[in-house]
């Protein structure tokens, strides 16, 4: 059994847990990049669909992916605001 071939699919996967610097790792940047990341997302997929309604040679597959990709981002995005608004308002209510 060949195993070497392991190695170079485990160079491709992407790294989750990334140290960043003291300096960028405030709430607000960490939250400005995620909100990026989310409108990317829908750019693709508004990209991909418009490329597959001009009959454009593009698989379905792919912007089904990219559909699901934009719309788990916009989710994640919108709890992560809320939890954000909740949290601020609970601060608000603390009595000082």
């Amino acid at each position: 059994m060949n195993i070497s071939n392991i190695q170079a699919f485990t160079n491709s996967l992407p790294i989750v847990n990334k140290q960043q610097s003291t300096a960028d790792s405030s709430f607000g940047s960490l939250l400005n990049q995620y909100i990026q990341d989310a409108n990317g997302a829908v750019k693709d997929f508004e990209s991909k669909s418009l490329s597959l309604a001009k009959g454009e040679a593009i698989n379905l597959h792919d912007v089904t992916i990219a559909a699901q990709k934009a719309s788990i981002a916009v989710s994640l995005t919108t709890q992560v605001r809320d939890k954000a608004v909740e949290a601020y308002q609970e601060m608000m209510r603390m009595q000082i």
